[in-house]
């Protein structure tokens, strides 16, 4: 490990939260802080540690990897940009993984110290740093289905407690005060009033579940800033369950928005504009910070792209010019020939969606069909006539039913049976047919009625903007189905009450950076064919003697 590095303002300038302060105060933090070269195989520090450096990356990639009893596990992989170690912000917690160097890195190293010092003299630092710290708590806590193998999470926000604190004490103030006075009324030095102290206990009850649920209610809305996009994921208790996002490249603008008492308390709101869609999260804590960082990795991202295009274009023309055929590709996971189906847990919904086939992928395309309960809803009907017809049949040969003769019994459970069993058919050829297709380059709803027409449309994924998914209602929360929406330029494609919305998302997005990075690399191999043409051309004519 090696110090002594010389460390500039325009060094720091390229890292948040740094790049908050202006030159001068750039200029007095530099003796705070230290720059390190570090060799590959490094370790900075273990699990368990206790933590006494921050540290930024400057150039170079650090694995964070934790340990169970099984095996090792990579956590997460750093670049250029990235921090690590915030425990040492709060000074109270431990190391959770080990950070070891996977190659030769140049990082900035800020002691417990030294952070404490710039949080006490730099308030817009001090407001990054506790977002920072509470980001690395929340990511240890949550599980992030949704989030890539390589995508790193820059921030978790929830809303400002202030409207925690605001709902608890209104529900339970008015909650404690009305049962209050409705008890000092129901007991009395006469007696005591049964109904006044029912009415009492059911006022204080009502209170603790109004106060429980919209302490669930906060906890569960989350605003993230990962290195890829951005989201917001709203979660009701028992009403809806929502989220929403979007990648960068499909953002036009941002903006922040704060009110006088948004300034007063320290909250605002943020908002993201595509072409068509928008992204809002209201009542944020430090929303300038955040705006701030938001803002700067929308930026960075725009680098990293152009630095990641300049070195798989170099690689690729060195490829093309040694005569080798292809340079190296991104990695793609590899999908399974024939049909397959996904889910795989041993949950009772899993179990129904792979019995009534809601999910099943193909070697170029996954296909999904409406959840089973919208068949229930859809063949409830025909399926009570059926039974009509047989309760009906079993009453006649129970001799309940003199009224009627054999012909008209069994003719008319014959005929109700026939007209149930033909309604039931249609009504499941119908849900069977609609269908929702994700190809590698489309999105595809396709409706087709029985006996009737097909509508079909299409959409490319390229031009995706937004994807948000939403579950509404109690049955839709219980049955985990919902609906998928997808912006794409000035249409939106809805998927509609299928299973797992969530999960959907996530392979729509996923999808959707693959065709990029295909797209980019055919690009890339069309330019260094172009540019290696020219070198030929140019050769040829300096050598015209030289066979083609």
């Amino acid at each position: 490990m090696a110090t002594g590095a010389v460390l500039s303002t325009a060094v720091l300038k390229q890292i948040f939260p740094f790049n908050l302060l202006d030159e001068s105060a750039l200029k007095l933090i530099l003796p705070l802080v230290s720059l390190l070269e570090i060799k590959q195989g490094s370790v900075l520090f273990n699990s368990g540690d206790i933590p006494d450096f921050m540290y930024f990356i400057i150039s170079g990639e650090v694995h964070l990897v934790t340990h169970s009893e099984e095996s090792d596990f990579l956590e997460s992989s750093l670049a250029n940009g990235d921090h690590f170690g915030a425990e040492a912000i709060s000074g109270s917690d431990y190391r959770l993984y080990d950070a070891v160097c996977a190659t030769p890195a140049r990082l900035v190293r800020i002691s417990r110290e030294s952070l404490e010092n710039l949080s006490r003299n730099y308030p817009q630092i001090n407001k990054a740093f506790k977002l920072i710290l509470r980001t690395e708590q929340l990511w240890n806590r949550l599980a992030l289905p949704w989030l890539g193998d390589d995508e790193k999470v820059l921030l978790i926000s929830r809303r400002h407690p202030f409207f925690l604190l605001l709902r608890l004490v209104l529900a339970g103030g008015i909650g404690l005060i009305g049962g209050g006075i409705l008890l000092s009324l129901a007991i009395t030095p006469t007696g005591v009033s049964t109904g006044l102290l029912i009415f009492a206990l059911f006022i204080l009850l009502l209170a603790a579940f109004v106060s429980i649920w919209a302490g669930l209610e906060w906890t569960n809305d989350y605003f993230f800033i990962t290195a890829e996009r951005v989201l917001v994921q709203k979660k009701m208790v028992g009403f809806f369950d929502s989220r929403q996002e979007s990648p960068y490249g499909a953002i036009l603008s941002t903006g922040l928005e704060s009110s006088f008492w948004g300034r007063l308390i320290g909250f605002g709101s943020i908002h993201l504009r595509s072409y068509t869609g928008d992204i809002t999260f209201k009542r944020l804590p430090y929303p300038n910070t955040i705006y701030a960082l938001l803002e700067h990795q929308r930026h960075r991202s725009v680098r990293d792209e152009r630095q990641q295009d300049r070195d798989e274009i170099r690689e690729t023309l060195q490829n093309r010019l040694e005569g080798k055929q292809v340079g190296k590709v991104r990695r793609e996971t590899p999908q399974p020939a024939g049909l397959t189906t996904t889910y795989t847990s041993g949950t009772l919904l899993d179990a129904l969606a792979r019995f009534f086939g809601l999910r099943f992928a193909r070697s170029d395309s996954v296909t999904y069909r409406t959840h089973w309960w919208i068949l229930l809803k859809k063949t409830i009907l025909p399926a009570l006539l059926i039974i009509a017809a047989i309760v009906l049949v079993l009453i006649k040969w129970a001799g309940m039913a003199n009224s009627l003769s054999d012909t008209q019994a069994y003719g008319s459970a014959i005929l109700v049976t026939l007209v149930g069993w033909f309604w039931w058919l249609y009504q499941y050829i119908d849900w069977h047919n609609d269908i929702y297709i994700i190809t590698s380059d489309q999105l595809v709803d396709v409706n087709r009625k029985p006996l009737g027409k097909e509508e079909r449309r299409s959409a490319p994924i390229k031009n995706i903007q937004t994807v948000q998914f939403k579950r509404k209602g109690i049955i839709g929360l219980v049955l985990n189905f919902g609906t998928v929406r997808i912006q794409i330029g000035n249409e939106e494609l809805t998927f509609d009450n299928i299973y797992d919305p969530a999960s959907i998302q996530a392979e729509i997005f996923a999808n959707f950076k693959k065709f990029n990075q295909r797209t980019q690399k055919m690009e890339q191999e069309k330019m260094a064919e172009w540019i290696k043409t020219y070198d030929e051309i140019r050769n040829r004519r300096k050598n015209p003697q030289e066979p083609d």
